[in-house]
């Protein structure tokens, strides 16, 4: 899609459908056109490894499957999330059995992965707004200070201590990833290790 300098205000959510993609992403969002930040390596490293991670437990229990920086077009928004996962029965095909491109739906988990550049409120309102919307699980997760909240309908996010766990439920029953092992993933010479050194900063206005 066009470059934000180059869109036309007020486009209706179809007009803006019909506009060619372009990088960076754009995302429509309550009449708003957005640029995507570019994901930084911590940001690109979680997203990679959870989609991965999610993928092993999704298909040794024939469930349905996760991806990365997927569009998903609902409630009046058309966003690209950093990793979603769609159940089984929410994954359309064609006539020919073959997937279906556009995604028309909330994807059954939502994931925000923060990178630099962008702001906590922003992040926490699209996870609201999914999990508002259709999503049955939301993950906001922050790289840097090495934290993870949980959304859920109705219900006040929740941060995960690190010694906790990210669970599946509802969406992929039985699934357990602890807060120690996803932030792992950034140390690489540490193999094996999950003893994570305390993270620094403060959280982004």
């Amino acid at each position: 899609m066009a470059s934000p300098a180059r869109v036309q205000e007020n486009l209706s959510l179809e007009q803006f459908l019909r506009l060619p993609e372009e990088e960076p992403p754009l995302e429509y969002i309550d009449g708003r056109i957005e640029a995507k930040v570019s994901p930084q390596f911590k940001h690109s490293m979680i997203s990679t490894r959870l989609a991965e991670h999610l993928n092993v437990f999704a298909r040794l229990a024939s469930h349905g499957v996760a991806a990365v920086e997927l569009r998903c077009t609902f409630a009046g928004r058309s966003i690209i999330p950093d990793v979603v996962y769609l159940s089984e029965e929410h994954i359309l095909v064609d006539a020919r059995g073959c997937l279906e491109d556009e995604i028309h739906r909330p994807p059954d988990l939502h994931v925000e992965v923060m990178s630099p550049g962008q702001t906590l409120k922003r992040s926490r309102e699209k996870l609201a707004h999914s999990t508002a919307n259709g999503c049955l699980l939301g993950w906001l997760i922050h790289p840097a200070q090495e934290w993870v909240e949980v959304f859920r309908p109705g219900q006040r996010p929740e941060r995960l201590a690190r010694d906790g766990a990210l669970l599946g439920e509802p969406v992929l029953a039985g699934y357990r990833l602890p807060v120690a092992e996803l932030f792992g993933w950034l140390y690489p010479r540490r193999t094996g290790k999950t003893d994570l050194p305390p993270a620094e900063g403060n959280d982004p206005a």
